[in-house]
């Protein structure tokens, strides 16, 4: 069995690069390719596509390109649109035309957060332009591939290779920097393991490949949520430091673009394909975030007494 990655180089495609190990499995990247280890390829170009399919003839496609962080969409929102839409419709094309089962990454922002636990039938309203881009996303990849399954989790963590990758690792950096800080107290996020996410994601595509009939979108997330100023207490606690520099606050709520709570009802993917493994929070985050403490500058002299 053979299998693509599209968006390998990044945080959910290297955990999907591992749980897809059992297959001959070929990750692409654009901008990052990690020394050659993975197929240099323009996701936004269908001949690009065409080329690599055409060669390794995958069984399964799964499609982990996007763009996630704000601060990087909402500064080149045209290239940031090509990179969630115009990929995702370009991927199902190529999975299509080679006869490939395709899985696709979808999120949780495609709700406004207003009621949730949002099942995979909920009626999406997206609040951002990013949540906009993973719903038409969505609906490309249903018009060149019918017969895809879509995928949509919340906000990933896992040990990372800049501390910007995720929510939770920056949150951990303003930690342990010491230096007065505001996060949010309102916006509540699920932040789910991406190895649990990859695994799940496998157990889908064999599911497919066995031409089981699921339904054509799924949901998993993690069960525990937390605001940023949740997770910012927690992270302190664990490694004995002090929170005082860091206050409650309501930055992404007073926005408006920022869904309040977006929980997925995630019991039809377990009904579907039995019990999947559960990471708990509060064992996974350490080592994630451990990395990104700069117990070396001001919080040195601000940790608390473990007893």
């Amino acid at each position: 069995m053979r299998a693509v990655v599209f968006g390998a180089s990044g945080l959910l495609g290297r955990s999907v690069m591992r749980a897809f190990g059992d297959m001959t499995v070929t990750g692409t990247g654009f901008s990052r390719t990690a020394g050659g280890a993975l197929v240099p390829v323009d996701a936004t170009s269908a001949d690009a596509i065409a080329r690599l399919l055409g060669r390794v003839r995958p069984d399964v496609v799964v499609n982990c390109v996007g763009e996630r962080r704000p601060a990087v969409w909402a500064g080149a929102p045209e290239r940031a649109r090509a990179g969630n839409v115009d990929a995702a419709r370009l991927i199902a094309e190529g999975a299509r035309r080679c006869g490939a089962r395709l899985v696709h990454i979808s999120s949780d922002y495609v709700f406004d957060g207003t009621a949730p636990p949002y099942r995979p039938d909920s009626l999406p309203n997206p609040l951002n332009a990013y949540g906009r881009w993973k719903l038409l996303a969505e609906y490309a990849a249903r018009a060149a591939c019918p017969d895809a399954a879509i995928l949509r989790l919340p906000v990933l963590y896992r040990p990372v290779r800049f501390a910007a990758e995720t929510n939770l690792t920056e949150i951990a950096r303003q930690v342990g920097a010491g230096a007065p800080v505001e996060l949010d107290d309102v916006c509540v996020r699920y932040p789910t393991h991406a190895d649990e996410a990859a695994e799940v994601c496998r157990r889908l595509a064999g599911a497919l490949l066995q031409g089981q009939r699921l339904g054509s979108v799924a949901h998993w997330s993690a069960e525990q949520g937390l605001t940023k100023y949740r997770m910012a207490l927690l992270i302190a606690r664990r490694f004995g430091l002090s929170a005082d520099h860091v206050r409650a606050g309501e930055a992404d709520a007073a926005s408006g673009d920022r869904p309040v709570d977006c929980r997925l009802d995630c019991q039809d993917l377990p009904a579907a394909l039995g019990p999947a493994r559960r990471r708990l929070f509060d064992i996974e985050f350490p080592p994630a975030v451990e990395p990104w403490l700069s117990l070396t500058g001001p919080a040195a002299g601000r940790r608390k007494d473990p007893s």
